[in-house]
């Protein structure tokens, strides 16, 4: 009898035990489609640096469908005590309250879509981007992006075209969005209850050479016609900001409706290769 209740208790612990789930990371589907995340962020913002983590990993997990910029708007950003830069922009202003609504930073906005059941615009909890981020991409792929570009050091002059191919029949307010992003900076950064003097501000958002909603491109195109748009900029001469080794072009299609700034397909590309 002693030996049976020795059974079962060994049989009981041996249930109650806790058993670790495995829940695989989600992989990106074989396609060419590329999503962007556009970040809502701040120096001043306690909760950024777990936010710009998670973007990296989604870079790097994903990579080469998947691309970021940071930006530092109004809110909680403005420069801290020990801060060598002033990340703010008027660009950057502009957008975070075309990419309202969001609860708090960090927040992302994936391709521009309204994610269902969900009230804000740009997403606040950072455990959900990645599942957003692999909803877009197990979407069909509509248009390519392919951005051609010269860059000159002595004078400093950027030049770009980039050609779009929509995939299907687009219409209604088809726009373009040029952005060109630095990385490697390093600054102060609030990383909850201390200020971390050296941390790594990457892809963040530093002008946009189109209007922060988009250039309008047109209202109709069939599918497999190709669009050109051309650009220019001189990269402005800051000492230790505006280095052309470490920025990149991003450009984009989206189309607006009254209900939706879907970003169709992004293309990214090295200013300096």
């Amino acid at each position: 009898m002693t030996r049976l209740i020795f059974i079962f208790s060994l049989l009981f612990l041996a249930s109650c035990t806790e058993v670790p789930v495995n829940v695989p990371e989600p992989t990106a589907p074989d396609t060419e489609k590329v999503v962007l995340i556009e970040e809502i962020t701040g120096v001043d913002c306690p909760n950024c640096p777990a936010g710009a983590a998670k973007i990296a990993s989604l870079i790097e997990q994903f990579d080469g469908n998947v691309i970021g910029v940071s930006i530092h708007g109004s809110f909680l950003a403005s420069p801290l005590s020990n801060s060598q830069y002033d990340f703010r922009s008027e660009t950057a202003d502009d957008l975070e309250a075309h990419l309202k609504p969001w609860f708090g930073k960090p927040a992302a906005v994936i391709n521009r879509i309204q994610q269902e059941g969900q009230s804000e615009f740009a997403i606040s909890s950072v455990d959900l981007w990645s599942q957003l981020v692999v909803a877009e991409l197990e979407k069909p792929q509509t248009a390519a992006v392919v951005i051609n570009h010269e860059y000159d050091p002595s004078t400093r002059d950027l030049t770009i075209d980039v050609e779009i191919e929509p995939w299907i029949d687009l219409s209604g307010d088809i726009r373009i969005s040029i952005m060109l992003t630095e990385s490697h900076v390093i600054d102060a950064q609030k990383d909850q209850s201390e200020i971390i003097p050296d941390y790594e501000h990457n892809h963040m958002l530093k002008t946009m050479l189109t209007a922060f909603d988009g250039d309008g491109l047109t209202s109709e195109v069939l599918a497999f016609n190709k669009l050109n748009r051309n650009y220019s900029y001189t990269l402005p001469e800051d000492d230790g900001l505006w280095i052309p080794e470490n920025m990149d072009i991003i450009a984009f299609v989206s189309v607006v409706t009254p209900t939706s700034k879907e970003i169709l397909q992004a293309a990214q590309v090295h200013i300096i290769e």
